[in-house]
């Protein structure tokens, strides 16, 4: 009964993996190996195709339950071959753990680095201190406040440097988008009210939507989707590279392009060719055929920066609910 509710209700590859494994190892425990190996050669078929950094886990597991199947059907030699390539991906597990481990330690030992010039900074700055205490001690007083101001000068001028430093990370930070590593929803809405609103009316935006998204993260797993978004990044930044044009990922597979100096009917085109750009490339791994759905909307004077954006989110949604893959405005 369980087997047959399979196909409807599970997507993901791994959880098929996982559940025949677990009816392998029920039939092992029953003594019935022949039916536990049937279970097991559908997990092989399915890792064949199944490209994940768990692969090598799941691919062990079924070569262990395999092992033991065909131990019990006194198939030695081929017992003896899945051991020896359960073997090999045990040892092609603990490498991969070994080079993240040697990564962690290669971090670990540049932040020492760090902390150990710090230190030395401090040392400098304490030994001369104590040079000057000598100076002050012998009459010199004159050169050992010149010295003083130095490093006075020195110490306030490398502390405004790395507050500068650190803010200008934060900054970073807080206006770029992790997993892309495009400005993120608050970058493009600060620049929009502090570079266009008020200052120039002629401008139009356009809301991008990836098509059936969810349904890619189902049916290949969000490592795909990931992928996805990414390139479709990528697309947008190599598009735009040459323009005074913004973009940012405006949440979800939502993408958001400001373009100053362009009309509405301007805007359609541009975000038009952009989508058909989209259509013919393969972002992922996978190849899959992605399409996108578009917004566009025209800044007009008195009108509010929410109301221009809902304007585009509505031609959007228009997009979407009149068969996707088009441009509304």
């Amino acid at each position: 009964m369980a087997k047959s509710y399979v196909n409807k209700v599970i997507v993901n590859p791994a959880h098929i993996i996982a559940l025949n494994n677990g009816f392998a190892k029920t039939f092992l425990a029953l003594q019935q190996p022949e039916q536990a190996l049937e279970y097991i050669q559908a997990s092989e078929l399915l890792l064949t195709d199944y490209d994940r950094p768990l692969n090598n886990r799941y691919s062990r597991n079924t070569l262990s339950l395999k092992a033991q199947s065909l131990e019990q059907l006194g198939r030695f030699a081929e017992a003896t071959n899945a051991l020896k390539l359960l073997i090999k991906l045990t040892e092609q597990a603990k490498e991969t753990t070994q080079q993240k481990l040697e990564q962690e330690a290669r971090s670990r030992f540049e932040s020492t680095q760090q902390d150990i010039k710090l230190q030395l900074a401090e040392e400098k700055l304490k030994y001369q201190q104590i040079t000057l205490d000598k100076l002050a001690k012998e009459g010199q007083l004159q050169a050992a406040y010149s010295v003083i101001g130095i490093l006075a000068i020195l110490s306030i001028t490398i502390f405004a440097l790395n507050q500068r430093k650190a803010y200008l990370r934060s900054q970073r930070r807080a206006n770029t988008d992790p997993l892309t590593g495009a400005h993120n929803r608050r970058y493009i809405l600060d620049f929009i009210a502090a570079q266009l609103i008020g200052k120039q009316q002629n401008f139009s935006v356009s809301i991008l939507d990836i098509d059936h998204f969810k349904q890619v993260n189902d049916q290949y797993g969000h490592d795909i989707g990931d992928q996805a978004l990414i390139a479709f990044s990528a697309l947008l930044t190599e598009q735009l590279a040459d323009t005074e044009y913004q973009f940012a990922r405006f949440g979800g597979e939502e993408f958001i392009v400001v373009m100053p100096n362009l009309t509405l009917a301007q805007g359609h085109d541009f975000i038009g060719n952009l989508c058909i750009c989209l259509k013919s490339l393969s972002l992922t791994d996978k190849k899959i055929t992605l399409t996108s759905s578009a917004g566009v909307a025209q800044m007009q004077p008195g009108l509010a920066l929410n109301t221009l954006l809902k304007v585009a989110d509505t031609n959007l949604y228009h997009a979407k609910n009149t068969g996707r893959d088009k441009v509304c405005s």
